[in-house]
C-alpha cells in the first residue's frame, strides 16, 4: 500500500477501517487522498458512496 505525504496516515487508516471497503474501494480512497485537492469531508463522502454501492451489488447478487 502507498503511503502518501499530503494527508495524515494514521488518520487514514482509521478512515479506511471505518468503513468496510473491499480492497478495491479502499484503494480508491487512497488514490483520492494523495490529491492535493482531497478534504477529510471529501474522503468521508466518497467512502460512505463506495461502501453504499458495495452493499447495494452484495445484496442484488444474493437475490440472484
Amino acid at each position: 500500500m502507498n503511503t502518501c505525504n499530503s494527508i495524515n496516515s494514521l488518520a487514514l487508516g482509521k478512515l479506511l477501517k471505518k468503513y468496510k471497503l473491499n480492497p478495491k474501494n479502499k484503494q480508491k480512497i487512497i488514490l483520492l487522498a494523495q490529491r492535493k485537492t482531497a478534504t477529510w469531508s471529501g474522503l468521508h463522502r466518497q467512502a460512505r458512496k463506495l461502501e453504499f454501492q458495495q452493499t447495494v451489488t452484495q445484496q442484488q447478487q444474493q437475490q440472484q
